[in-house]
């Protein structure tokens, strides 16, 4: 039924613009005519992570992994780009200048949104609840490169997008076919030590002109499978598995996944691309699946008032919980479904001297998270309760559309991009009855649904001024609406959720610059340069805060409780809401960011350097139930990537330096503030410089390998933004702190033909 209503929307876009763009087509050849074949001009193309330091804007670009890093140090390579690491869900959490989750940043994999949340069970947290957070399962396996921006993203991209988008782009054909050839294949294998594991991807494909003399078809297969182990020692040889919140058998895990594509070019007017995407994984006490899809249809006639992108998508995630995982539940599962549609056009044209492009569309999107759960709770009462007041899994849908447009006036030197959406959402939900004893609204069960929406404009000036000096200066209005797992948080049933929860808005301004240059100490040279300064001020910040029954049945924040004289209602009923709300006063964000990228050919090096300020309030669910955010960026942090290559650049040697500075995590003690009853940060001291070192040597054009030695001075720290620090079992004297792995060997190889 999807792929109908998708091919029915397909069909109508074309029909739209096929008047229009027949006029525009070549006309046919009369007798006698001569016609000429489309010249095509080519230069040198950079790639992209040169083409986002040249950008205006705050933008980051990596290719493919060839140094055998974690996706997290990938991300974290990039300035005020970082993730939250949480080792029980198996997904990539981003983090764009602290702020995460889905709509706070919108991850992408192929330009189609994600919105799974996983939910992992824990044997420390607060009644064994599990811990939980949005992200991405995608195998690193199949990524070969990802693009990142920060602040200001234009177009679909940027539709409930609060603070930036991150797609990550999946291999396809022409990644595996050499260029000339019709077939192709594609292999590579990993394996390290100290419980990094083992890890393979085996991709095949095949193109052949098609359809006409400018059409092709292709087909790309791919697999991947990793063994991960459990189990690690740290610096100072201490095992994981005394850390105190388990690493054990449960955390081992063996993720395979399946991708395929299919590129259809049917002319110089018309292509589709086709892909499928799976991932599977066991471990956590839990069984993941999920499954992802879209269609991608590109129409551009000879015209160049017609550039049509039409995108449909549908995904499905599912996890199923083994007994005993969950406390007393059994037979649990939940599920997270996301579909949508994005058409947009591009028309291109002059007015005088000013060069002008023009983007518009309309997405439409569509998220659901449902759960199963029961209870082995005889009484009836009882099993009912404990069903409606737990925090495991919120359910609910929301549905999201957008009309959307952008702008580029290029004059002279002068570049001008204005961007504009606007956005409407609707959120639906089932809230329970609420006790008697406390006043809520609506008191008795109902159907929630919560409506909102907005106006969001931007506006970015730069000029190249110079080679050295291309400045930019930007403003942006960015909004995301609230997510079914806070307003439907029932820690306390109906009484603890919060049908009158509004989104966050949010108001960033960037000023920085570009540069570039080329022949600065040697003939061949290149230095690219990006230098940005940021400040957001961020409304109705949504965060959960502690409530009590006072006198008369009202819900009291612990701030009102501590600070006055209200009591609790009664001696049988005492009741503690965990409730999301808005923040009273603006979370205010700002950094300083640079990148820097030299290349001589026979050297280069990569600098990154984020300097950031984040305030945003902590949420007492993730504490006590390990829901939402883990703790602050870190004031600074820098990675500095530098390698010589050799034998006509075959053979490459490499180190990466990392720096993390001081930040701040939800204390492991569960402490609260005296005076507001908010959870309390504690500072996480800076870590000392880790030294990466990593080779790579192209042996032919079909075979590559690579070795890597990561922390190579085998010094003891702790991830920033990692769950587990965290978590009640780091309280200090209860068992030795969790700390990253020591020094550990990784070697892989990579063949093609």
């Amino acid at each position: 039924m999807r792929v109908k209503i998708m091919a029915q929307a397909i069909a109508i876009s074309m029909l739209i613009v096929g008047q229009q763009a027949r006029a525009a087509e070549a006309p046919a050849a009369s007798e006698g005519s001569v016609v000429f074949n489309p010249l095509n001009i080519s230069a040198t193309a950079i790639n992209p992570e040169q083409e986002a330091l040249e950008k205006p804007g705050s933008t980051s670009s990596r290719g493919e992994n060839i140094k055998l890093e974690p996706i997290d140090q990938i991300m974290r390579s990039m300035p005020g780009t970082y993730t939250q690491i949480d080792p029980g869900q198996g997904a990539v959490s981003v983090n764009i200048r602290g702020m995460s989750g889905f709509g706070r940043v919108n991850t992408m994999v192929d330009g189609v949104s994600q919105n799974y949340y996983g939910s992992a069970p824990s044997e420390v947290s607060h009644g064994s609840v599990p811990s939980s957070q949005f992200g991405a399962l995608i195998d690193p396996n199949f990524i070969v490169g990802v693009d990142v921006t920060r602040g200001d993203e234009k177009g679909s991209a940027g539709i409930n997008a609060l603070a930036g988008s991150a797609n990550f782009r999946t291999i396809g054909v022409d990644d595996v076919v050499f260029a000339g050839n019709s077939l192709g294949f594609r292999s590579k294998f990993s394996a390290g030590s100290n419980g990094t594991g083992r890890s393979g991807m085996m991709a095949i494909a095949g193109k052949t002109k098609a359809f006409s003399d400018s059409g092709s078809i292709g087909m790309m297969a791919a697999i991947s499978s990793s063994s991960i182990e459990s189990r690690y020692k740290n610096a100072e040889g201490t095992g994981s598995e005394k850390f105190g919140f388990g690493y054990n058998q449960s955390y081992k895990q063996n993720p395979k996944s399946q991708l395929v594509k299919l590129d259809i070019k049917l002319d110089d007017f018309h292509s589709f691309e086709f892909s499928g995407r799976r991932y599977e994984n066991s471990f956590t006490k839990r069984d993941i699946e999920s499954n992802d899809y879209y269609i991608k249809y590109h129409y551009s006639p000879y015209s160049e008032l017609i550039d049509l992108n039409v995108i449909a998508s549908s995904g499905h995630g599912n996890q199923k919980y083994m007994p005993g995982s969950l406390f007393t539940f059994t037979n649990t599962s939940t599920e997270n479904k996301a579909d949508a549609i994005d058409i947009n056009n591009t028309s291109r044209f002059s007015l005088g001297t000013t060069d002008i492009s023009f983007n518009y569309g309309g997405k439409l999107m569509r998220n659901q998270f449902e759960k199963h759960v029961e209870s082995l709770i005889e009484d009836p009462k009882q099993n009912l309760e404990s069903i409606e007041n737990n925090t495991f899994a919120p359910a609910g849908n929301q549905r999201i559309s957008s009309l959307y447009s952008a702008l580029q006036l290029n004059h002279g030197i002068f570049q001008l991009n204005l961007g504009a959406n606007y956005t409407s959402s609707n959120l639906t939900g089932y809230k329970p009855a609420c006790d008697e004893r406390v006043q809520c609204f609506p008191q008795g069960s109902s159907n929630i649904s919560l409506e909102e929406s907005g106006f969001n404009p931007s506006i970015m000036l730069s000029a190249f001024i110079s080679p050295w000096f291309q400045p930019f200066a930007s403003y942006a209005k960015t909004m995301r609406s609230p997510n079914p797992q806070e307003v439907f948080f029932s820690n306390d049933g109906g009484a603890s959720m919060n049908p009158f929860l509004k989104g966050e808005k949010s108001d960033t301004y960037q000023l920085g610059f570009n540069s570039s240059a080329n022949g600065l100490f040697f003939k061949e040279d290149a230095l690219r340069f990006k230098a940005v300064y940021f400040r957001s001020k961020i409304k109705d910040y949504i965060a959960s805060q502690s409530f009590l029954v006072c006198t008369g049945g009202r819900k009291c924040s612990m701030e009102e409780v501590i600070s006055s004289d209200w009591t609790i209602d009664s001696d049988d009923y005492i009741s503690n809401m965990h409730i999301y709300v808005n923040s009273a006063t603006p979370v205010e964000t700002s950094g300083f960011e640079l990148e820097a990228n030299y290349d001589a050919g026979f050297a280069y090096a990569r600098l990154s350097f984020s300097h950031e300020n984040t305030s945003q309030p902590t949420s007492i669910a993730s504490g006590s139930f390990g829901a939402g955010d883990i703790g602050d960026l870190p004031e600074d942090f820098f990675n500095l990537d530098a390698g010589v290559r050799f034998l006509d650049k075959k053979l490459v040697f490499g180190s990466l330096v990392k720096f993390t500075g001081t930040n701040r995590k939800l204390s492991p003690d569960q402490e609260y503030n005296e005076k507001s009853g908010a959870l309390e940060k504690v500072k996480n001291e800076k870590n000392p410089v880790i030294v990466d070192l990593y080779s790579n040597y192209q042996i032919s054009k079909n075979l590559s390998v690579r070795l890597s030695v990561q922390n190579l001075m085998n010094k003891n720290y702790s991830e920033a933004l990692n769950r587990l620090n965290s978590n009640p079992s780091q309280s200090s004297g209860e068992s030795p702190a969790n700390t990253a792995r020591g020094r550990t060997y990784l070697v892989g190889a990579e063949f093609r033909m």
